[in-house]
């Protein structure tokens, strides 16, 4: 709500003309919610998004707000070369290569896990490497959001042993297009637009 009542009153507010108009139409346009249709989602937004977007393919800077920036710069968007979204608090990513599995540890008369594991645990799934990928290239895999931590357990065989880690809470989270920008209201991080 608080996004939507933002991008309405910029856009209806006269802004000065001069080069910092176009940034702080960007600004307040890519601070629409997905909920609203996004950085596109208002009529008045198509133009400077589409611009925006050609700009930045073509390697130009990202436009400046000085309405925005002010003295204590608060609310801005940020560039970032990142294929997952933030992890939803207040969960965190997983290590990087690491295998890691949503479970709880076992009681007496609870039986094992349907996904193997030590015995120790009750699993919900089958372990899953964190941001998998292959030689040094970006990650391929899906990246692991995880709760608190409930233990670890050694899995594999005598040559090729790993450690599984076990968390309260998974979700994971696939790549997508690397290419996207943080935008920050009030010094809080809102949301993550890809372009």
């Amino acid at each position: 709500m608080k996004r939507a009542v933002i991008v309405s009153l910029v856009l209806g507010a006269s802004v000065p003309a001069h080069a910092s108009e176009y940034g702080c139409k960007v600004l307040l346009c890519l601070a629409n919610p997905a909920s609203n249709g996004g950085p596109k989602g208002v009529g008045e937004c198509v133009p400077p998004i589409n611009q925006l977007y050609h700009d930045l393919s073509k390697g130009r800077p990202f436009p400046k707000c000085d309405q925005a920036d002010g003295n204590d710069g608060s609310s801005y968007a940020r560039q970032v070369n990142d294929p997952y979204d933030p992890c939803p608090a207040p969960l965190l990513p997983a290590q990087r290569g690491a295998y890691v599995v949503e479970g709880q540890k076992r009681s007496s008369g609870n039986k094992g896990g349907w996904f193997g594991g030590d015995g120790t645990f009750t699993l919900s799934d089958q372990p899953q490497l964190s941001e998998s990928q292959v030689g040094n290239s970006y990650a391929t895999g899906a990246r692991a959001c995880v709760g608190q931590s409930i233990g670890s357990y050694t899995a594999g065989g005598y040559d090729n042993s790993y450690t599984v880690d076990v968390f309260d809470k998974v979700l994971w989270q696939p790549p997508q297009n690397p290419r996207a920008i943080d935008v920050y209201i009030d010094n809080s991080w809102q949301q993550r637009v890809r372009w």
